[in-house]
């Protein structure tokens, strides 16, 4: 190359420089990401929405029983929650012996049925028994571990 040539100035137009890019409209991957986040909110609201519709009657009957309840009435609580998840006419149905098995077979150790007795002079007295408050526990840590069903009862 010869001095010439680099002395020389070329007519050249100034130099334009295009528009930094927009960050609208978005490019289809973003609107991707967008509806794909959306729609896992969505799922999540609709999961916790389900959830807390599907433990409403548990936490009502938890309620209700640590209002100072009769054993009488914890029971017929038990009974109530239970229909709540359980078909009615096989929960309907069962009444003295079988209901207690019902409960213990939701259940990791039996509570009822050793305590069938109690249960009994406990619905049907009208003075207030000894081990009243054992009996109220059993009904709240019944609703506690056995609803909502973990397992289908065939």
């Amino acid at each position: 190359m010869s001095t010439d040539t680099q002395a020389s100035p070329l007519s050249l137009q100034p130099l334009h420089l295009p528009e930094a890019p927009a960050w609208f409209p978005l490019a289809w991957g973003w609107w991707a990401v967008f509806a794909a986040v959306l729609l896992c909110l969505l799922v999540m609201w609709l999961l916790l929405r389900w959830n807390k519709k599907r433990l409403a009657p548990k936490k009502t009957a938890l309620r209700l029983l640590t209002q100072g309840t009769k054993p009488s009435e914890a029971i017929e609580l038990v009974r109530q929650a239970a229909l709540c998840y359980y078909p009615r006419e096989e929960i309907a149905q069962l009444t003295g012996p079988t209901w207690y098995e019902f409960l213990d077979s939701q259940l990791k150790a039996p509570r009822f049925t050793p305590n069938q007795m109690q249960w009994q002079q406990a619905l049907y007295s009208k003075q207030p028994i000894s081990n009243g408050d054992e009996l109220l526990q059993d009904c709240k840590d019944w609703v506690e571990q056995a609803l909502p069903p973990k397992r289908r009862r065939t």
